[in-house]
């Protein structure tokens, strides 16, 4: 599942906006606008409205989240939001729609509608013929092909902090249902407190299960008497009968995101704690940067929904799909990790399509593979950042560029004093008239110091 476009109407301060995503070229789409220029509010109502995708999936009466009153635009007394996707053709096409023309046999709308009545209550409407039939179709390809995974819609707002390590929790099956992997009600933060749940419960799942086959093989040593080379052997081919991909998928993200992190394990002696190798170093979870804990949590909260969601897939991360939202991306990131998250998410995550906001250009820098916008002035321009930063490179370039000595002059020098010419200066008084000469020598007396001749007498 893709997001196609994104139509708003009225919604803040955006009277007419259009957002059409180019996903099958470009699978990370940039918004870059200012502070309170409006970037939250297009990704958080973008969420909100994929949200009746889940909301279906989980019962034909849940509702999504519904539009706050306070997000209809001042002035007006109706707002809408109209949502097209793109799904997979295993999924077949939906009945044609009679009151819109489908140019795209894999695509599906919906429309939410909010609605002040006389007394200023906000009435909420929503249609969602085509969203329904998604649902049914989903519901129906899952049943005849189980590994067949259902698609990731995650938000993550700006307000990103890790509160509280919860790791004591666990056999508490929920963590583990599909519908786990969402959420139906508004963000105004995240504390990745589900993640934490999830690796308790998948860590003592999965080491369970890796004690038990090695009991196993000691067992069949010892009532077999088997040599060392046979036993190594079998040790090798347990090794390979290891179906641990909760874990590895996690560490694999972990590895590409933070190459730092190499490795995420419970301790449970002397006392259970969350451990991290970080540049080759065990250190608890707690004694990390805040920045580093925020996005080993966040990759870790996504590793968690992508596994959940494609329970019977081998590799989850690489297999599945669906849509990822990031409010703010570049809140406590230098330069360095600014240039590198979004490539390294988008290989961590190939199937996913990543929309992000963020405040710093910085990010457009590496931004070739991107669908950048530039929201400015309550409007979204769609910008082609590599002509930006190539006329950037290009002034740079000319400014470095040598001088060539063609171009180079020599200094012009003074002509030295010439030795003056008595007789021609005296051959030229002769010429003067008497008036001539009394208005030279005016001009030579005046011109003399006469101060200094009181030192002479």
């Amino acid at each position: 599942m893709k997001l196609a476009a994104i139509h708003f109407r009225h919604t803040y301060h955006f009277a007419d906006l259009k957002i059409d995503f180019n996903y099958k070229n470009k699978p990370i789409s940039l918004i870059v606008g200012e502070q309170a220029s409006g970037k939250t509010a297009i990704i958080k109502n973008i969420y909100q409205a994929l949200t009746w995708f889940p909301a279906r999936l989980k019962d034909l009466r849940t509702p999504g989240v519904v539009m706050l009153d306070q997000d209809i635009m001042q002035d007006r007394v109706q707002s809408k939001i109209d949502v097209k996707i793109s799904f997979p053709i295993e999924f077949g096409q939906l009945a044609e729609s009679t009151t819109t023309a489908e140019q795209d046999p894999q695509s599906c709308h919906w429309q939410l509608y909010k609605t002040l009545n006389s007394s200023g209550v906000g009435l909420s409407k929503v249609d969602l013929v085509q969203l329904e039939q998604l649902v049914e179709r989903y519901n129906l390809v899952l049943k005849k092909d189980p590994v067949q995974g259902l698609p990731l819609i995650a938000y993550y707002p700006a307000e990103r902090l890790v509160n509280e390590v919860n790791i004591l929790n666990k056999n508490n099956p929920i963590i583990l249902q599909a519908h786990n992997a969402y959420e139906l009600v508004p963000i105004p933060y995240t504390t990745f407190a589900r993640f934490f749940e999830w690796f308790r419960e998948i860590s003592d799942i999965e080491n369970a299960q890796i004690a038990q086959l090695f009991q196993s093989v000691l067992a069949q040593k010892e009532s077999s008497n088997q040599s060392d080379e046979d036993f190594q052997s079998i040790l090798f081919q347990a090794r390979s009968q290891l179906h641990a991909p909760s874990l590895k998928a996690l560490k694999q993200s972990l590895s590409i995101v933070l190459p730092e992190v190499t490795d995420l394990y419970l301790e449970y002696q002397p006392k259970l704690q969350l451990m991290v190798t970080y540049k080759n170093q065990s250190l608890t979870y707690s004694q990390l940067s805040n920045t580093v804990k925020n996005w080993l949590a966040l990759v870790g909260d996504l590793v968690r929904r992508m596994c959940i969601l494609n329970p019977l897939s081998l590799y989850p991360c690489e297999e599945g799909e669906g849509i990822l939202l990031i409010d703010q991306i570049d809140v406590d990131l230098d330069q360095f990790g600014l240039q590198l998250i979004l490539d390294r998410l988008n290989q961590a995550f190939p199937r996913l399509q990543i929309i992000a906001t963020a405040s710093h250009e910085e990010l457009l820098e590496q931004a070739d593979e991107y669908q950048c916008f530039k929201l400015d002035n309550k409007k979204l321009y769609e910008i082609q950042s590599n002509k930006v930063w190539q006329e950037y490179q290009d002034i740079y370039a000319n400014l470095l560029k040598e001088v060539p000595k063609s171009a180079e002059q020599d200094l012009l020098e003074p002509e030295p004093n010439l030795p003056v010419n008595v007789q021609q200066l005296f051959e030229q008084f002769k010429h003067l008239s008497e008036e001539q000469k009394i208005e030279l020598k005016r001009l030579m007396q005046s011109g003399d110091d006469q101060t200094s001749h009181k030192f002479l007498l």
